[in-house]
């Protein structure tokens, strides 16, 4: 007779096994958690080898670095913008202007990478508005970010008596309490700190102030959807030494307005700063010159012609500093085609005269396509040209080899163009004129 009862396992059975996992467990998770830290402190390391690197080789071309701030935006601008949190927890980098060397600190707040000569107490941390950004024994701290409003971690933090040097980096302090145990250097202060070397002071701007045929001096201009429809609706404006936070450009552009902005500095940029399209006419002169910008996605959109007009207005970007732009397969300036309400490919047809002269191009990030790209919505093909761009004088790092001057939209093939011969030539042309070669 076949016994059909199952056997299952054991009181004891379960016992022993549910202890043979609780040992292997008490065995392995703190190998796996040693492994992962071990992991995590390796990949420090080589961030803060890497970021040696670039600041070694920035300050050869720069010809050394006078703020902490400076050396900061040379990573910015070699496509470090974000990376200063470390993989390790409670870890923080740090940075040393008379070495010019980052640093890691563990979480007792020792120096540990790459040595250990410096002093916590030396090193310009990165303050990004958080808690976790306060690190024990430091005194000076390089922004990351502006401070505005109440001011949130900034006044919670700094004030309880020390002395504290915070490079603000080009950006802007802006609270309601003033600490006066707090100087501030190299950037904007309209209220919260005591000035120091490199400050300028400014006042921020009301929309309401932006009137037609004016010119507007030494305001800051914070993004807000109202402050940047004022900006672009309003006719015959100058716009002089200026800074533009968070500036977000989203078309309008040269229309029938006559702006210009002079001597501005544009940080912080997440999108274009300038997006120069509509359905509208195109009939006024837009304006940048000697201005800088920053820590900026990208700067330019700009329409080489425009189909249903004639006779467009004039573009001209002149003496300005582009660093390197941080959007993924970005530029400093896009060409663009752009046509008006109701036009059609039988339209007119007019180029925009856009002159770009006496720029310096300090370089570009490994992150970024080139200095130009060509939007391949440029179609027909057979409209390029370059006839009505002048470029002369500008000033191209050596760093960026030829083949990224002018180059396809986010970096596309040639083969994605239905007419290779066109496209070719257009960007072969744009090169020798923005080389001047």
């Amino acid at each position: 007779m076949i016994n059909s009862k199952k056997k299952g396992f054991t009181i004891v059975e379960l016992v022993i096994v549910i202890a043979v996992i609780a040992i292997l467990a008490a065995v392995l998770i703190p190998t796996f958690s040693n492994l992962v830290k071990k992991a995590n402190l390796a990949n420090d390391q080589s961030m803060i080898r890497n970021m040696n690197t670039t600041l070694t080789t920035s300050e050869i071309l720069e010809n050394g670095f006078e703020y902490a701030g400076d050396a900061i935006e040379a990573l910015n601008n070699n496509g470090f913008t974000g990376k200063y949190t470390p993989y390790s927890s409670k870890h923080y980098y740090g940075y040393s202007l008379e070495n010019n060397k980052m640093y890691l600190i563990n979480d007792e707040n020792e120096v540990i990478y790459p040595d250990n000569k410096v002093q916590v107490s030396n090193l310009w941390m990165l303050w990004s508005n958080n808690a976790i950004d306060k690190v024990a024994n430091a005194t000076k701290y390089v922004l990351l970010v502006n401070i505005d409003g109440e001011g949130g971690y900034y006044t919670t933090h700094f004030d309880d008596g020390i002395n504290y040097t915070l490079d603000l980096n080009g950006h802007f302090i802006s609270v309601e309490s003033t600490l006066t145990n707090v100087t501030a250097i190299n950037g904007v202060v309209i209220s919260g700190a005591q000035k120091g070397e490199g400050i300028v002071e400014m006042t921020t701007i009301d929309a309401n102030d932006i009137v037609a045929d004016a010119t507007i001096e030494n305001k800051v201009f914070n993004y807000t959807e109202t402050l940047r429809q004022k900006v672009e609706g309003t006719s015959n404006v100058t716009y002089k030494n200026c800074y533009f936070y968070n500036w977000k450009g989203e078309g309008k552009g040269v229309l029938n307005n006559n702006l210009t902005f002079d001597s501005c500095v544009f940080i912080d940029a997440s999108s274009y700063v300038f997006n120069i399209q509509s359905d509208g006419s195109y009939k006024g002169t837009f304006t940048v010159k000697d201005c800088t910008f920053t820590n900026c996605a990208r700067v330019f959109n700009i329409p080489l012609y425009v189909l249903g007009e004639d006779n467009p207005g004039k573009i001209i970007i002149t003496g300005n500093t582009f660093n390197p732009v941080t959007g993924l397969n970005r530029s400093f300036m896009q060409l663009c085609y752009q046509k008006v309400s109701g036009a059609t490919d039988a339209s007119a047809k007019g180029y925009m005269n856009i002159i770009i002269s006496d720029n310096i191009f300090t370089g570009i990030a490994t992150s970024q396509a080139g200095l130009i790209t060509i939007n391949e919505g440029l179609i027909p093909q057979s409209n390029l040209s370059t006839a009505y761009i002048t470029c002369s004088n500008n000033k191209i790092a050596s760093s960026v080899s030829n083949d990224k001057y002018v180059v396809n939209d986010d970096g596309k093939p040639n083969s994605d163009w239905n007419d290779t011969y066109n496209i070719e030539t257009f960007k072969q042309e744009l090169i020798k004129k923005i080389s001047g070669k």
